[in-house]
Order: C-alpha cells, then sequence, then structure tokens
C-alpha cells in the first residue's frame, strides 16, 4: 500500500508536468496523476509476474532434465522444495492475480531471458542449495527463499530496472513502493487462511487517494498565491533564480500546512524538506527549511494555520 509520501511525490510530479505544459488544463492533468499512482500497481504486478516465471522455469528444467538420454540419479530424483513452494504455487495458480496480468496486460516479452539468466544464477547460488537440501519442508522457509530471491536477484537487479523504465519512465521513482508491496505480499502470506485474494491494495483507503488529488488540485488553483509568498520571504533572491523543484515543493506544503488541518506541521515541513534534498540542489533542503519554517510562524500567528487536536502545531 502507498504511503502518504509516494503520493507526494506523485503530486509533485504531476505539478511539475503542470508547470511546463498548463494548456492541458486542470481536469487533464488530474486525470493524468490518478493514471500515474495507479500505475505503480502494474509495477508491483510485473515484479510479482517475473518470480512466477522463475519458479516456472524451475519445473520446466526438472522435467527437461528428467528426459535426458542419460538422466543421472539426480535428474530423476530432483529435490521439489522450489517446485513446490507453497507461496510461489499459491502466486502462480490465484485466481486475482491472474486475472490482475490479464486486466493490466503484463507480460514479458522478449526481456523472459533475462528472467532464465536471473533464475540460472540463483541455482548456483549456496543459499538456494541449502534451501533445496533440507530436510524438512516448512511455510516460514518457503517465505524466506522468496524474499531472498526478490531481494538479491530481482529488487536490486538494475538490467531488469532498465526493462521497467523502459516501460514507464517514472517507474525509476516507484520501485520503492512497489517493491515494498511485494515483500508485504510474501511475508503476509499464510496458507492457513483464506488466500483466494492475497494481493496487496494500491490504496488503503479512499481518503488516500482524496488527499493526493486535492493536494495537486489546490497546489494548480493557488500556486500564484503562495509562489508570491514564498519570493517576498526569500531575501536576496528573484524567482528565477530559486529552482523550480524548491518552488514547487513548498507551494504544495503551504498548501498542505493550510488546508489539511489534521496533518501536523512538523511532519509537513519535514517531508518537503526531505523531497527538497532528494530531487533538488545539494542546497535546496536547507534553503526549503528557512523559508518554510519562517512562513508557518507568521501563518500560526495569524490564524491561516489551524489544527484539529493536540500537538499539531
Amino acid at each position: 500500500m502507498l504511503t502518504r509520501r509516494h503520493l507526494r511525490i506523485k503530486v509533485f510530479q504531476a505539478l511539475y508536468a503542470y508547470e511546463y505544459d498548463p494548456e492541458r488544463g486542470l481536469i487533464k492533468a488530474e486525470k493524468q496523476l490518478r493514471h500515474s499512482i495507479e500505475e505503480i500497481n502494474r509495477l508491483y504486478l510485473f515484479d510479482l509476474a517475473a518470480l512466477v516465471l522463475i519458479h516456472r522455469y524451475a519445473k520446466e528444467r526438472i522435467e527437461l532434465n528428467r528426459q535426458k538420454k542419460l538422466p543421472s540419479d539426480s535428474d530423476l530424483n530432483p529435490s521439489l522444495r522450489f517446485a513446490e513452494n507453497r507461496f510461489l504455487v499459491w502466486l502462480a495458480n490465484n485466481p486475482s492475480f491472474q486475472k490482475a496480468l490479464e486486466t493490466e496486460h503484463i507480460k514479458f516479452g522478449d526481456e523472459k531471458e533475462l528472467i532464465r539468466k536471473i533464475f540460472k544464477d540463483l541455482i548456483e547460488d549456496e543459499r538456494y542449495q541449502e534451501y533445496l537440501s533440507a530436510p524438512a519442508k516448512d511455510l516460514k522457509a518457503d517465505r524466506k527463499i522468496v524474499k531472498f530471491l526478490y531481494g538479491k536477484y530481482l529488487a536490486e537487479n538494475e538490467d531488469l530496472h532498465e526493462v521497467y523504465e523502459a516501460r514507464n519512465m517514472h517507474w525509476s521513482d516507484d520501485l520503492d513502493a512497489a517493491q515494498a508491496m511485494v515483500v508485504k505480499t510474501i511475508t503476509s502470506f499464510d496458507e492457513s487462511r483464506e488466500q483466494e485474494g492475497g494481493l496487496v491494495p494500491l490504496i488503503k483507503h479512499q481518503d488516500d487517494m482524496d488527499f493526493a488529488l486535492k493536494l495537486f488540485r489546490l497546489s494548480v488553483n493557488e500556486g500564484e498565491k503562495w509562489e508570491q509568498r514564498i519570493l517576498a520571504k526569500a531575501e536576496h533572491w528573484e524567482g528565477d533564480r530559486i529552482a523550480t523543484v524548491d518552488q514547487i515543493l513548498m507551494k504544495i506544503a503551504l498548501v498542505e500546512l493550510v488546508s489539511f488541518n489534521q496533518i501536523p506541521v512538523k511532519v509537513t515541513l519535514n517531508e518537503y524538506i526531505e523531497l527538497a534534498k532528494q530531487y533538488s540542489t545539494k542546497r535546496s533542503g536547507q534553503f526549503v527549511n528557512g523559508i518554510l519554517d519562517k512562513l508557518q510562524l507568521e501563518m500560526i500567528k495569524s490564524g491561516e494555520i489551524k489544527k484539529i487536536g493536540r500537538g499539531l502545531l
């Protein structure tokens, strides 16, 4: 499930695009924002599909080895632990997952060779061999090896990331969100419970999507007002000398401070200072912190910032 930080990043990206192309109009821009958020779910499905392909190759390899002209004893009596891995078997046969793959058109094409290479690397791994040779079967070990496979061979695989980025240029920013969903899917699997669904929802509550859309809409409609407030506090800085990313992040932050009365001031400030460090210049975190701190003190005093609940200011 997406965190508010992921949604803030999406709002920032949408507002950055809108600043350079306002002719699209607000309604179209909001639609694109919603689409960009929903795309994270497609990335999540691609990662799960990669796990299923690796599992399929493992089973195919067992059958091919058995069909050799002169099969060895290990060819005829291989370990079936990975082939019978409970999580991977469940995922491969999960109706909800299969329907999602079809609906979202999740399909590896020429990239299947990359998945095959990942599997070949996996079978040489000592950790994988230890899993195959362990005498007892248990769900904890099944989940553990899948988490290991995913963490070492998929989540950090730069070649696979390039495949994803070729499909969607924004997926490089979405990887951590999608990967967190994959890990949660693995760790929460429990065959003793009903697992027909089992996939992690992209959005936990509709309030989260409403938060993102409202934040974007207000940042567009009130952007000019907040830009003037920012410039008034940015002593010795002309508007064209302030990084565009810094201006956009500060405008979104001010909208959030004023329009979302249940989000603590410190939370909002910390979030946008961190985003400035991540997406702008080396000095941006300090600069954004200085401007927002001045403005929030002034706006609390004037009553523009009002929070519901104790300790939110």
